[in-house]
């Protein structure tokens, strides 16, 4: 990827996963003894939903808000509008990452958008991603390798839940593993590298929406609040 300030970088990367170096192929991954469903389909996001992190980088700490703003047509295909911070991006319906907005203009793109998550997500589940990430510093490709790795109970402040474990691996020194929970539509917990930095985010706050419509509820992440 193209070199950014680390926070900014963080800030895109965040939403288009990772694996820290180290981390073992799924096939040498052991179960975590956690017995999940398997999630069929993608969440369905609300304006309004929103996540806050905690996160940590080295001596430094942080906050940080997602929320989903709107969902907006683009060239004929619709997306999520989320604001990260003080960035907007968007994600395809099904939660692939494919760039940045400024002014409604297109800072950044994603080609094609890139997979955190591939549905249905199950154990043993792996996907592959050749694409391109393209902004006005110029162009890099990625060619990565995604593995639902477990399912885990995971303890963060926002409480416990249960969620599957993903990890990416890639030809660089970036490198993610992120826990996506049912519960919340999105992921809980993220450990990654962006070369010699390292960063950790936890969820601390989950405000969904309101539904008019009740949804089912969770089969596969009984959570504990």
């Amino acid at each position: 990827m193209a070199m950014v300030p680390w926070r900014a970088a963080l800030t895109i990367l965040i939403l288009t996963g990772c694996a820290a170096p180290g981390v073992p192929p799924a096939s040498s991954v052991p179960a975590a003894g956690v017995v999940m469903s398997t999630v069929s389909s993608p969440p369905s996001w609300r304006p309004g939903d929103r996540w806050v992190y905690s996160w940590t980088s080295g001596a430094e700490t942080g906050v940080k808000t997602v929320e989903a703003l709107e969902i907006r047509e683009i060239n004929g295909v619709s997306f999520y509008l989320v604001r990260v911070g003080d960035v907007e991006s968007f994600y395809t319906r099904d939660l692939r990452w494919a760039g940045t907005m400024q002014d409604g203009r297109v800072t950044a793109r994603m080609t094609p958008p890139h997979p955190l998550f591939t549905w249905p997500l199950e154990a043993g589940k792996g996907w592959t991603y050749r694409g391109t990430y393209g902004d006005r510093n110029g162009t890099t490709e990625f060619n990565d390798v995604f593995s639902v790795v477990a399912a885990e109970a995971v303890a963060v402040p926002a409480g416990r839940f249960n969620a599957w474990k993903i990890v990416r691996e890639t030809e660089r020194r970036d490198s993610d593993q992120y826990w996506y929970a049912p519960d919340v539509r999105f992921y809980v917990k993220w450990i990654g590298r962006r070369g010699d930095t390292q960063f950790e985010e936890q969820l601390r706050e989950y405000h969904p929406a309101p539904r008019l419509i009740p949804e089912e509820p969770s089969t596969g992440s009984p959570s504990t609040r």
